[in-house]
């Protein structure tokens, strides 16, 4: 059949080509999520791929060495509750007293702007260059979420925490692999009068495993954004993959994710899952879940606060993504007394403890 360009005896430029490939990119998701059984299909192989093939080489890390990877009951509890229902909370995982220690230096970092100045919404969209030049003040104001810049450097507790062994064992026994990412940040997210990005719902992945871990640096109430999670949503099966996405829907609201009452159409409201703990608790999600947070219960609320938490995030091999596993800047001497278990997550970027970095560790490290 002929097209208008071979009908005109014109052909289309490579440039001119790059904005119907976008569209085509766009629109062909969108037709297959009309149609969940094929895209349950779909999502299954992907994972399929990524944990069997791809992910082949984190499988056989995470086998030989198995003797790493025993679990204790309360281990293999929280491994089951992800398994089963996507996600788990364990209250008082750490104790006050070292909690209140990382968020007392996390407060002073985040006021006196001590974040990566790229790690923001509005940055990864494109509305800004940087967070440069604005005040804590514009920040909370606008922002939805900042994150510390290397926080593993600045915060001495948070080395023991980040990669507490209990932690890393449920991690490798719930993903049957080492995961190619594990990247340790210090975020506080910010309440507004709507739900912004990722306070709407949404699933993090759809090819690869994802598990995020929270230890929440302060008390998780209505007022403080608890994660809302959607019971064995994590699957995907045909129902988990029901829920329209807005942005699919034509509807231009909750940031292009998933409203409230689309997911409600498919699970009532009573059976979702609301995480509310106090400070030094754990909450560890399946990304690939129907999930949002933080949520604060009623937004604009004038007695609303940010959430702080540290934020573990795991990936599994995504299709054409090669990880360098040096997400983690961490001292030398620090990377020098860590475990064989905890060397096998810390994917680190060693810095030298040097004088002309940060004197005072310096100082520290030669006493």
């Amino acid at each position: 059949m002929s097209t208008p360009a071979t009908m005109t005896g014109k052909q289309p430029s490579a440039t001119a080509a790059i904005p119907q490939r976008t569209a085509m990119f766009r629109i062909l998701p969108r037709t297959i999520r009309k149609r969940p059984a094929l895209y349950s299909a779909i999502c299954k192989s992907r994972l399929f791929y990524s944990r069997h093939i791809a992910g082949a080489r984190a499988k056989r890390e995470y086998r030989n060495n198995s003797s790493l990877f025993g679990m204790t009951d309360f281990e293999s509890a929280q491994v089951q509750s992800l398994r089963t229902l996507g996600y788990t909370l364990a209250p008082r995982y750490f104790a006050p007293g070292v909690v209140d220690c990382i968020y007392s230096q996390a407060d002073a970092m985040f006021r006196n702007l001590q974040i990566d100045m790229r790690w923001a919404y509005s940055v990864q969209h494109g509305q800004r260059d940087s967070l440069e030049g604005l005040s804590y003040e514009q920040l909370a104001a606008t922002e939805k979420m900042v994150a510390l810049r290397d926080p593993l450097l600045h915060i001495p507790e948070l080395l023991d925490v980040a990669f507490h062994e209990s932690i890393l064992r449920i991690a490798a026994n719930f993903l049957g692999c080492v995961p190619p990412l594990y990247r340790v940040t210090v975020v506080r997210d910010f309440p507004h009068n709507r739900p912004l990005h990722s306070s709407n719902f949404h699933k993090d992945n759809d090819e690869s495993d994802s598990l995020q871990i929270f230890v929440y640096l302060v008390d998780i109430d209505d007022f403080c954004g608890p994660l809302i999670y959607i019971p064995w949503s994590n699957r995907h099966d045909v129902r988990s993959c029901r829920p329209r996405l807005s942005r699919d829907l034509g509807i231009d609201a909750n940031d292009g994710g998933l409203s409230d009452e689309e997911v409600e159409r498919v699970y009532p409201r009573n059976t979702w899952a609301a995480l509310h703990t106090a400070r030094g608790g754990l909450a560890a999600i399946h990304g690939n879940g129907i999930h949002k947070g933080p949520a604060w219960t009623q937004p604009g609320d004038p007695n609303n606060r940010p959430r702080t938490a540290i934020r573990l995030d795991l990936h599994g091999h995504k299709f054409g993504i090669v990880r360098n596993r040096k997400e983690n800047r961490i001292w030398r001497s620090d990377f020098d007394r860590m475990s064989p278990l905890q060397r096998l997550f810390a994917h680190a970027s060693i810095v030298e403890e040097t004088t002309q970095l940060f004197p005072a560790r310096a100082r520290r490290a030669g006493a």
